[in-house]
């Protein structure tokens, strides 16, 4: 597995996250199975949040024997500080740690005022990392638009946006703005939520556009390997492959629609 530098936190995540919503529908067993076999083939950044079922819990379950190994990157949907505090609470138990290295606040234009202001859920993460709970923080939307406005703030280190070869939105402000800062990027959604199914090619795209780590749902082993042994081997995008990325764009672009990065069969 490779690793790259987060932005400003200077945390070293490898190249391929592990995205937690999938292995809410996997049992315990084999969910603790699926984590440990990630992070024996060199995954170490871990993204959950208390809205993906019982995720947190199962990551919860190995990182007991395993947290010094790994990165966690904790969302909160939180505007409150009482509800960023709370979300914060609740992270350290399901996840069994004292520590969070990143935690994510996912945020809207309609709600950025409340959140951002002096009772509004960065202060309570503000004060947390004051007190050494968490490292870093990090901010998350669907709207590349809006993360422009909320890093160009000062306010994160990092952030997490819907990017791959079809959702290309981030790439017209939000990228350059946010290496002009030096904010770190990780892309949720890098495979269109299962519509790219050729792997390597849609990976290696997104790390040639200056992202740092694309967060992947696994919920098997034969995911992991495969999504690992792309994060092995990553390659500058041949103009084959650059060729093969507009055709394949264009083709699902007749009978599909972009939602938030999610790459949806249009309705007959």
């Amino acid at each position: 597995m490779q690793y790259r530098i987060l932005g400003k936190t200077n945390l070293k995540v490898s190249i391929v996250g592990f995205g937690g919503i999938p292995i809410r529908r996997v049992p315990e067993n084999e969910a603790v199975v699926v984590i440990n076999r990630a992070i024996d083939l060199g995954i170490n950044y871990i993204h959950t949040s208390p809205g993906y079922g019982d995720s947190a819990i199962k990551v919860g379950k190995v990182m007991k024997d395993r947290r010094d190994e790994c990165i966690l990157n904790w969302k909160c949907f939180s505007l409150t500080k009482e509800d960023g505090e709370a979300c914060l609470e609740r992270g350290l138990k399901m996840l069994q740690t004292d520590r969070i290295d990143i935690v994510q606040l996912r945020m809207d234009e309609e709600h950025f005022e409340k959140a951002m202001g002096e009772d509004g859920s960065l202060q309570a993460l503000k004060e947390a990392q004051r007190r050494g709970t968490i490292d870093h923080i990090g901010v998350t939307s669907h709207i590349p638009e809006f993360l422009t406005k909320a890093i160009a703030t000062g306010e994160f280190s990092n952030m997490v946006v819907p990017f791959n070869y079809v959702a290309t939105d981030p790439l017209k402000e939000l990228f350059p703005v946010a290496k002009k800062l030096n904010v770190g990027i990780t892309a949720m959604k890098p495979l269109g939520r299962g519509a790219l199914t050729n792997v390597s090619t849609a990976l290696n795209y997104i790390w040639s556009h200056g992202v740092v780590s694309a967060i992947v749902g696994m919920r098997n082993i034969a995911e992991v390997e495969e999504n690992t042994a792309v994060g092995a081997k990553p390659h500058a995008l041949t103009e084959e492959e650059e060729r093969e990325i507009q055709s394949w764009r264009r083709k699902l672009l007749e009978t599909h629609r972009v939602e938030s990065g999610a790459v949806i069969p249009k309705k007959s």
